[in-house]
This record gives C-alpha cells, structure tokens and sequence, in this order.
C-alpha cells in the first residue's frame, strides 16, 4: 500500500509520460507535413517573423497604427498559412501537441503545487490498488439486499431486524456521502457475514468518489505487512495508514498478534485518534470483555471510545446466499 506522496509521484509520471507521448506525435506529424507541403516550412518561418513584428514595433515605440498593421499582417499571414495546410489535408490544431490536461498542459503542476489531473489520477491509482486488496468493484450500498435480514419483530429493537439494517445501511451511505476529516470514526461489529466488509467497501468507494485518500486493509494483511517491514528503514505501509483521510481496518481479530504488531496497532489506533482521522474499524468480536482480553485495555478502551458503535445483526448472508 503506497503512501500519498508516492501515489502523486507515480501520477505526476503518468502525465509526464503524457505529455511527452503528444509532443512525440505532434512532432512526427509536423515532420510529415513538411515532406507533404514544400511550401510549409517558408510559411512557419514568415509566420514566426511577423509574429515577433508587433511586440518588436510597441517596445520601439513605434506609432499604434504601425503596431495594428503589423499585427493585420500577422492575422493574414497565419490565415494563409492555416489554408495552406487545409488544403493538403491537415487541421493546423493538428499539428500542435494535445494534451488532456488543458489546465497544466500535462506539466501536471499547477499554482505551484500538483495539478488537479494529477491528485485525480492518484486515487484512480489508490482505488486499483484497494480493488487489488478487496471486493471493492462489486461492493456497494445498491447491492446490499436487505432483504436478506429477518423479517421477524425483535422486542429488543422495536422494529424487525430488516428495518433496523435498512436504517444502519442508510445511515453509512449518509457517513459516506457527508464524509470529511472531522467524521467519526466507526467500529462496526456483529456476527460472521452479516455485511460489515461490504458497508465498509461501499463507504471506500464513495469517499473515494469525492476526492479524499482512503486506504483499506485487512487486519491480517496488516500485520504479515508490517512484520515484513519491521527492520526496514522506512514502513511505506504505516505511513499510509497514519495520514490516510480515512483508513479502513477490516476484520479485527482475525489476525495473528505478535507484540510488534499489537505495539504497532497501538501506535496507529492513539496517533490517529490525537490527529482526530477517521478511521472505520470491522470485527466479528461482539464481547468488549474478549476485545479487552485480545487488545489489552489500552487499544480496546481507545477503540470503544474514539468510536461509535454500529452493530450489525441478522443470520449469515452469505450461507443465505448459498441455500
């Protein structure tokens, strides 16, 4: 999982590479006009002399009816020359690099920072990287059949199970579509298979959609990471996670816990809490006595309350889904 900067990097490279690619076409196009058209190349340099002609004339001082027919002569000169090439067959834009980015003409910097292409083509980046490490292409709120929740009155609720995830499903697509950096962070939590990763994946792609750098990870996938890292002398993957404007850790739980990944899970849990980043925790562990018991009370308690509480209920959808 890269880190922000090295997303922008590698975009910032993809429209380098851009640029380069329409200057390469532009010029070997512009070369075969040359061949095509014997007049072509007098005409761009008489277009290049009485181009210079007006601003040379101003900065001598020269009268302004001496500057506006050098600049009528510049106007019939280009219209020439763009009939020139019409009639061989070549638009003159044709023969000018195109680039996508008409803001930055693929320099992918603009007002002295990256360019909006730029931050755009770096989540583009971030969202194959998650589709990589999750279902994120096929989880989203429409395809949550919330059919699949009991239908059956729970005196506990006031309401069936069905009703009461209709209403926590629309209250995370309501989080996702209202997210900023001041959102709460979220532990969702129930039984095996009841949609928490889903909820959690469609939230991703929303905030995705609206510009912020999400980075999702499964708490397994955390720990293999960040042991592999342990003697490197950067970790890519904990700065990620620390500056990501939402992080996902999914499936708390299942992982294996070493003492360096709980003392890394604990660095990660306080430091985003004291930078107040949102952050959407998943487990399967309803009990606060056995997440105490797994965490220790340092990470449960700043887990618990640093955190609302989302419980999901209902049977397992995806053995529904097998019957």
């Amino acid at each position: 999982m890269r880190t922000r900067t090295e997303l922008i990097r590698a975009a910032a490279g993809e429209v380098a590479g851009r640029r380069q690619r329409a200057v390469t076409e532009a010029q070997a196009l512009h070369r075969q006009a040359l061949e095509a058209i014997p007049a072509l190349a007098g005409a761009e340099a008489g277009l290049r002399r009485l181009g210079l002609e007006p601003a040379r004339l101003a900065a001598c001082g020269a009268p302004a009816d001496a500057v506006a027919a050098a600049k009528a002569e510049a106007a019939s000169a280009r219209q020439t020359y763009e009939a020139l090439l019409r009639e061989h067959g070549y638009a003159p834009e044709q023969l000018a690099p195109r680039y996508h980015c008409p803001l930055c003409r693929d320099t992918g910097r603009q007002n002295g920072g990256p360019c909006a292409c730029v931050r755009q083509l770096a989540r583009a980046l971030r969202r194959e990287e998650l589709a990589r490490h999750s279902a994120l292409t096929v989880s989203r709120f429409e395809t949550m059949d919330v059919t699949l929740y009991p239908d059956t009155p729970d005196p506990a609720l006031g309401s069936t199970v069905r009703e009461y995830m209709r209403q926590v499903l629309a209250d995370l697509q309501g989080y996702a579509e209202h997210f900023g950096r001041d959102s709460s962070s979220l532990l969702l939590y129930g039984n095996a298979g009841l949609g928490k990763t889903h909820a959690a994946l469609a939230i991703a792609g929303v905030v995705l959609d609206r510009g912020f750098d999400v980075v999702y990870l499964s708490a397994q996938e955390m720990c293999a990471g960040l042991e592999q890292a342990r003697f490197e002398d950067e970790d890519p993957l904990m700065e990620a996670m620390l500056e990501a404007d939402l992080l996902i850790l999914d499936d708390l739980g299942t992982e294996s816990l070493t003492n360096y990944a709980m003392s890394c899970l604990y660095t990660l849990v306080n430091t985003r809490m004291a930078r107040k980043l949102p952050t959407i925790y998943t487990t399967n562990i309803v009990d606060g006595a056995l997440l105490e018991q797994r965490y220790t009370e340092k990470i449960s308690s700043r887990l618990s309350g640093s955190c609302e509480p989302v419980e999901f209920l209902g049977e397992d959808v995806r053995q529904l889904l097998r019957r």
